[in-house]
């Protein structure tokens, strides 16, 4: 007898015995002639294995930081590109480290973009439609992400799709996303670089800009140079001397379309960012989503690359952004100026050239366009330069020229690298330009990476002669000679230039805040108590310097310089603050009218030097503060409190 609770069975029969076997021949998805991997691999959870991959590549602040990033873009209502965005990120801030903290963070960033991203189902129809997410139609900034997309959870149909763009379910073959790279060949990737190679830029390692590097040829008056970005400038006729912008037109240049996006403009101004100096960036940051940049040719670029990678603008549009491109370059650098005649090109009417240029002190150093730039600026020669030539070199006017002993800087200062704990949130010990607003990069553990950007800028930005670009590549071999990851490197570097830094006696340390390594400079002799230049006596006892007097200090330096006990023999550092047991580090004159930061650079004034003591002093209190959880009343608010007393102490000591 047939029971109903058979039927299931029997139909499930018959089914298997009819079925034959479906064979069909695979599509494999390729771009540039190869194979776009795609990897099943789900997103189960709300923390993949990948974020610790990331948080545990290079460990401290740098991957902790881009770790927590990483979630965001993996959420369904996040824009296509945004994981892509990150995967590049990952890469970039890669660059500042050592080869294998930097293949583990690549390794990541692989991985992260072929994690599969959070699709909600459709629910409008029953039951709930499992979509695919889209593709993103930009080629990555970086080559090692080149063919890579999402993973697609294998039970998604295969013809649907869920814009986040839309909010909406979009089908297979009905715009470009739903396959990846719109199922044509996308622009292909920058050339590989060399891994410690990082391009002259001045945004952060956060940047994320997923462009291709286009060349563009235009005419200057200064010689071949190449700009950051891969901009080249290339000589030919020289351009007008006038910084005044083209004549503007009305409205939009004719024939141009710019697609998706609005009609470039680029403002100039302070704050942007949280910067302190003045900078540009694009208006309209939905379309030309930059940071900002000291330098216009980074944002001219930017805008005139996401015409053809995003916003799909005709060929008039390009060509016109092109045009503006050189009109922003012939204009006086650093200055609002810049901005008005690219903006002028568009149409566009502006006068940020009536805005003053601000330094990254907040002091104003430029009344506008039309006062006179600050180019001309003074360092410090060697002994022996000074032989032959005169004890100061006059940068940015020419005065050295050829026969200069280390040579002509152009618009830059003498190029001086620092080496310390706490730079760009670290705890580690690491490389960085004494002179942002000249050499504007981060800080890197590997000072080839910072000799290397240096040098660079020397010919893309500075202007600098031949001579010094010959000492620059000498100061670079002597960093590399000297013990690496060692203070010892950045004081061989200064050496070339003749600047005479310590900073060998700065103990290496680890990410994790340990000492790995002792200084490599030779201790001072020990103060037998005799203090050079007052007899360790008290200043405020003249006359009473006779050996055991009750007024003289056996042994232990620190005697008093008649400011009431705040400093220690010789040092102008008064403020005596010290969260977490951490003091700001000494300051001491170098008796030329310049002045030395313990462990840091030498300054040519006194406020400035006692403004970096009270700096460092926080950097350390603040890793002091979140080593402890932030715990016992020691926070990271409470260094910044401490740091406020400390730079008004240094206003009021200065004045």
């Amino acid at each position: 007898m047939l029971l109903k609770s058979n039927f299931g069975l029997l139909l499930c029969s018959i089914l298997a015995i009819t079925s034959q076997q479906a064979l069909g021949r695979e599509n494999i998805l390729e771009r540039d002639g190869h194979a776009v991997y795609l990897y099943p691999r789900r997103f189960g959870q709300e923390q993949p294995a990948v974020l610790q991959k990331i948080r545990d590549a290079c460990g401290g602040a740098v991957c902790g930081t881009l770790a927590g990033q990483a979630v965001t873009p993996l959420l369904a209502a996040q824009p296509e590109c945004s994981q892509q965005d990150l995967a590049d990120a990952i890469i970039d801030a890669s660059k500042q480290f050592d080869a294998a903290t930097a293949a583990l963070m690549v390794a990541a960033a692989v991985e992260y973009r072929q994690v599969e991203k959070n699709t909600p189902p459709d629910f409008s129809t029953n039951p709930p439609t499992l979509r695919n997410s889209v593709f993103c139609q930009k080629a990555p900034k970086n080559p090692e992400l080149n063919g890579l997309v999402q993973a697609q959870d294998p039970a998604n149909d295969p013809d649907l799709f869920f814009d986040p763009a839309l909010k909406a379910t979009v089908r297979r073959g009905s715009q470009p996303n739903t396959a990846p790279f719109g199922g044509v060949a996308a622009n292909p990737p920058a050339a590989p670089q060399e891994p410690e190679t990082e391009p002259v830029l001045e945004e952060s390692p956060a940047a994320t800009d997923c462009v291709t590097a286009v060349t563009v040829t235009v005419t200057a008056d200064a010689a071949q140079a190449t700009i950051s970005d891969a901009v080249t400038v290339t000589a030919g006729t020289p351009a007008a001397t006038t910084a005044a912008p083209p004549a503007a037109t009305a409205g939009a240049p004719a024939g141009a379309d710019f697609g998706s996006c609005t009609v470039p403009e680029i403002e100039f101004g302070v704050g942007f960012d949280n910067r302190r100096e003045t900078s540009f960036r694009p208006a309209d940051l939905q379309s030309f989503n930059h940071g900002s940049a000291q330098n216009i040719a980074i944002i001219t670029q930017f805008i005139c690359d996401t015409l053809t990678n995003s916003c799909r603008a005709n060929q008039a549009a390009k060509d016109v952004c092109a045009e503006a491109q050189t009109a922003a370059l012939a204009a006086t650098a650093r200055t609002g100026a810049q901005a008005d005649a690219f903006n002028a090109v568009f149409g566009i009417t502006t006068n940020f050239a009536g805005v003053a240029v601000v330094d990254n002190t907040g002091r104003v150093v430029s009344g506008g366009a039309d006062a006179a730039a600050p180019d001309t600026l003074v360092a410090t020669q060697s002994a022996a330069a000074a032989a032959s030539t005169p004890s100061s070199n006059v940068v940015g006017n020419g005065a050295t020229g050829a026969a200069g002993a280390i040579g002509d800087f152009g618009r830059c200062t003498v190029p001086e690298i620092e080496f310390g704990a706490g730079f760009d949130g670290r705890r580690e010990t690491s490389f960085q330009p004494v002179d942002k607003a000249s050499f504007n990069h981060g800080s890197a553990q590997n000072i080839d990476i910072i000799t290397r950007s240096i040098c660079d800028t020397l010919t893309n930005t500075c202007q600098a002669d031949q001579t010094a670009k010959d000492t620059c590549a000498q100061a670079a071999a002597a960093a590399s000679a000297a013990p690496a990851k060692t203070g010892a490197q950045a004081d061989a570097f200064n050496a070339v230039f003749g600047i005479s830094t310590n900073f060998a006696s700065v103990a290496a340390i680890d990410d994790q805040g340990r000492v790995v390594g002792a200084s490599t400079a030779t201790p001072p002799p020990a103060n037998n108590g005799a203090s050079a230049g007052n007899n360790n006596a008290n200043n405020n006892n003249a006359g009473n310097n006779n050996a055991g007097n009750d007024n003289a200090n056996n042994g232990n330096g620190n005697a008093n310089t008649g400011n009431n006990g705040g400093a220690a023999a010789g040092n102008l550092q008064s403020f005596n603050g010290n969260l977490a047991g951490v003091a700001a580090p000494v300051v001491t004159a170098l008796g030329d009218g310049r002045f030395q930061v313990t462990g840091n650079a030498a300054f040519n004034n006194l406020r400035n030097a006692l403004v970096r003591s009270c700096d460092v002093q926080n950097n350390q209190c603040a890793n002091a503060a979140n080593a402890s959880g932030n715990q016992g009343g020691i926070n990271v608010g409470a260094c910044n409190a401490q740091q406020a007393q400390c730079i008004a102490n240094a206003n009021a000591t200065a004045n």
